[in-house]
This record gives structure tokens, C-alpha cells and sequence, in this order.
């Protein structure tokens, strides 16, 4: 399980990102396990400038790791729902947020401005799954008030991770060894 949790009062330093950068992460978006060789060829350029340039994108942080892509419904976990949290203004939104991922079929945990604090989205077997969760372990996320539980019936996901978008726009054109 990964930790994406900010401090504020960190300062975070962006990493400019060339066109060769934002190439080899299209690639590797589209499919992690293609070789620094094959990404290569399929940007005509050395072998040696991609793994020179994903060392550096992995040493800036700006790639954070290798993941899979699972079907969910193949996998049995089908449904998806989401629940909008609303918690009370003295609880510790960190605290509230690392409990929430402590349950395994919490996908990802929000925090948000206005009516609601939290917005989750949950992958459960079945609706008595769900319900189970509702009723079980997020009902006891700390400082809890009130839960309001959308239900996803379709949807559309990019494959590469969560900001594979970001560099579909900026991957045309020639780049031939520095």
C-alpha cells in the first residue's frame, strides 16, 4: 500500500518534464513492463538514453513505482460504490483518513473541502458486501456523522494509473538522442 499523504508545510519540487520525459512515461502508462529496449525502439532513440532517463525519473520521484492493473469484476470485486463522509470539525483528518485505509477494499481516500470531509471509493464482492462494510468498519471511521453512498452502474478508466492523462497530450513528434 502506498502513503501519498502531503504535508502542508512540505515543499514539494517540481521536476520539469521534457518531451522525451513525458514519452517514456506514456509508454511505461500504457504498459509498465515494456523494456527501457522496446520503448526505445518505439521512440528511435538509444537504449541507454531511456534507461538514463527513467533512472532520473524514479530518483526524482517522479515515477513512484510499478503497479498492476487488475479487473475488478473478473477478480470478484465488482461493484463499486463511493461514500461521501461528512466527520466532525474537531476530528484529526489524518487520523480519519489512515483509519479508512486500513480497510482492504478502500481504493482511495479523499479529503474534501465543503459539505462532505471524506469521499471514498470502495470495491466490495457483492451488495451484501457492501452493506457489511457500511454498516461495519466505515461506520466506525473516527468522528464519523453522516454517510451518503452513491453507487457507480458504469464507468471509464484510463489504463496507466491515476494521472495517465497528464501526458497524452504532449507525446507526438520526433526525438532523436541528445
Amino acid at each position: 500500500m502506498t502513503d501519498d499523504r502531503k504535508n502542508p508545510a512540505q515543499v514539494v519540487s517540481i521536476f520539469p518534464l521534457d518531451l522525451v520525459d513525458r514519452r517514456i512515461l506514456s509508454y511505461l502508462g500504457d504498459n509498465a513492463r515494456m523494456s527501457a529496449r522496446s520503448v526505445a525502439r518505439a521512440m528511435d532513440v538509444s537504449a541507454g538514453l531511456v534507461i538514463e532517463r527513467i533512472k532520473r525519473l524514479e530518483e526524482r520521484g517522479v515515477i513512484k513505482g510499478y503497479r498492476v492493473e487488475v479487473n475488478h469484476e473478473v477478480a470478484g470485486f465488482g461493484v463499486n460504490a463511493f461514500a461521501f463522509v461528512q466527520v466532525n470539525a474537531q476530528q484529526n483528518i489524518d487520523e480519519a483518513l489512515d483509519f479508512c485505509m486500513t480497510i482492504p477494499e478502500m481504493e482511495v481516500a479523499n479529503w474534501l473541502s465543503g459539505e462532505y470531509q471524506l469521499l471514498l471509493t470502495i470495491r466490495a464482492r457483492d451488495y451484501a458486501h457492501l452493506q457489511e462494510l457500511l454498516l461495519g468498519r466505515i461506520r466506525k471511521i473516527p468522528g464519523i456523522t453522516h454517510i451518503t453512498t452513491p453507487l457507480a452502474l458504469a464507468h471509464r478508466r484510463r489504463v496507466g494509473g491515476q494521472f495517465a492523462f497528464t501526458w497524452k497530450d504532449n507525446t507526438s513528434g520526433d526525438v532523436k538522442n541528445d
